[in-house]
């Protein structure tokens, strides 16, 4: 179908570079992140956190068909901004054939020891 492969080119052309990770499982590709913009708003009074805390933040990443496997939920996904995990994914369909992949991430952070704690 012509749409498909007329937005598969255009996210290509606009998208930066990823790279998606699930085990052995290796892709680079192109696509689009940008912050998720809550419909409710409650971004906009967020708190300011201390450095090294992450802020719960999620991501929509828009990629071609065939990015992630068909269980993507924690694949990992990383651009030039940092690393991320997925936590949904749904493929956009019209007329039969599949468009593009959205999904859902979040920033990735590895559970830290609190020198504090001890």
């Amino acid at each position: 179908m012509r749409v498909s492969k007329t937005i598969t080119r255009m996210i290509k052309m606009t998208g930066g570079d990823v790279t998606v990770r699930d085990g052995d499982f290796v892709l680079r590709t192109k696509a689009i992140i940008e912050p998720l913009m809550y419909k409710n708003k409650m971004y906009i009074s967020g708190d300011v956190l201390p450095l090294g805390y992450l802020d719960g933040g999620h991501y929509l990443m828009i990629a071609p068909v065939g990015t992630f496997p068909e269980n993507a939920r924690g694949v990992m996904v990383s651009d030039r901004c940092g690393d991320y995990t997925v936590k949904r994914t749904e493929t956009i369909s019209a007329g039969g054939r599949a468009l593009y992949v959205w999904a859902v991430l979040c920033a990735y952070g590895e559970a830290v020891a609190d020198e504090y704690d001890e």
